[in-house]
């Protein structure tokens, strides 16, 4: 659910990363007939690619969160204010809830120019610390 505000935050803002010439791509463990129901549902404006393998997860360093993680009371209270805020938990089936997420800069040759590896599911960078980030870049 966290993952999901994320998007939304990025999908608001995503005028401007394109006025800055950035692409956002969205990587997804979920196999693709399940990511194709998520786009069904939620239209994001994005490339949504499926990495059933982990393939990129291992290669950019996502590692899966310990259940303490998972459930500290910073992540807890977090879910709740989503909660709150009208967002509904997506049904996990088979997912991993335990494997971390992160934000990245690449270049056009994929050489990676920042990293965020989120620490719990709730450790996301702000959609205004990416566009200064790339800015910085610039």
């Amino acid at each position: 659910m966290p993952c999901q505000a994320h998007l939304g935050e990025v999908q608001a803002r995503k005028a401007e990363f394109e006025r800055r010439g950035v692409a956002v791509v969205i990587v997804s463990f979920a196999e693709p007939d399940r990511l194709l129901h998520y786009q069904e549902q939620h239209r994001w404006p994005f490339p949504i690619l499926a990495d059933p393998q982990r393939t990129a997860y291992h290669a950019f360093d996502l590692r899966r969160l310990s259940w303490l993680r998972v459930f500290s009371p910073g992540t807890l209270m977090r879910y709740a204010k989503l909660l709150r805020a009208g967002l509904k938990p997506q049904a996990h089936g088979h997912d991993d809830i335990r494997q971390s997420g992160g934000d990245f800069l690449l270049d056009r040759s994929g050489k990676v120019l920042f990293a965020h590896r989120s620490r719990d599911p709730a450790d996301r960078p702000t959609v205004e610390a990416l566009l200064s980030q790339i800015d910085r870049l610039a």
